[in-house]
């Protein structure tokens, strides 16, 4: 982070958890803390988003979607577009999170087709890419993690739109793993190379007591936080720890 210990960016995904109004006043406690040298953003569940989203841009606080198909209309019941997304004036949008990948079976093809939507909607992306505990045994971690990332931003039309956030499989999740600083150096400096300017992130079983040394990897420009950051007073804890 160019010797700068305080993340760029710290946000988090609260995946399927809080109703709209939770939302808004999770929001409302984070608008508290918002600071003009880190760029916030929450990524709640598609209800929220309508309630939340001018809270949120008072406070210069980015609001995220968690998913979207790469169709602009069609017979998809059940899915976002990028254009309902872009018509609530949401900032951001998950894409290639590990849940949707291996729950959900998105390929590397659909990942590429969603980030495209992304971009043809305005929309920044946050696209995510992280090896399984299988690929990092057989040592081939970063082999796995810059196909990933490869197969999405090749060629992609506006790099400048798109953050790439770091998560190893094996680390998120409730029964997720630490991960070592240390051990998943190689990953993120490797990303660096291939990123250039990109912002680059890291999620991964990060709290209070791991986000200081997270937010120290070389080439590292904020954290993407789970379960410890889905409380205000979790989210604040976090943030002043990455920032120590």
């Amino acid at each position: 982070m160019n010797g700068d210990p305080r993340p760029r960016y710290f946000g988090t995904n609260l995946k399927m958890h809080q109703t709209a109004d939770e939302t808004v006043q999770f929001v409302a406690r984070l608008a508290r803390i918002a600071s003009s040298g880190v760029q916030l953003f929450v990524i709640p569940p598609f209800t929220s988003l309508a309630g939340a989203i001018g809270v949120a841009h008072a406070a210069n606080i980015w609001l995220g979607a968690q998913n979207l198909h790469w169709a602009q209309s069609g017979e998809y019941t059940g899915e976002i577009s990028g254009r309902m997304l872009s018509a609530l004036e949401v900032d951001l949008v998950l894409v290639g999170h590990a849940e949707r990948r291996q729950t959900f079976s998105e390929d590397d093809a659909v990942i590429r087709r969603k980030l495209e939507a992304a971009q043809a909607n305005g929309l920044r992306a946050i696209l995510c890419v992280g090896e399984t505990a299988e690929e990092r045994r057989c040592g081939a971690a970063a082999e796995a993690v810059l196909r990933q990332a490869r197969l999405a931003l090749d060629g992609i039309a506006d790099p400048s739109r798109v953050l790439v956030a770091y998560e190893p499989t094996w680390a998120i999740g409730e029964g997720g793993e630490a991960a070592d600083p240390a051990a998943i150096s190689e990953v993120t400096a490797a990303l660096r190379d291939l990123l250039g300017s990109m912002p680059l992130l890291y999620g991964g079983s990060v709290n209070a007591g791991s986000a200081g040394r997270y937010a120290r990897l070389p080439g590292v420009d904020g954290l993407f936080v789970g379960r410890a950051a889905w409380t205000p007073d979790g989210f604040e804890s976090v943030l002043r720890a990455a920032a120590t």
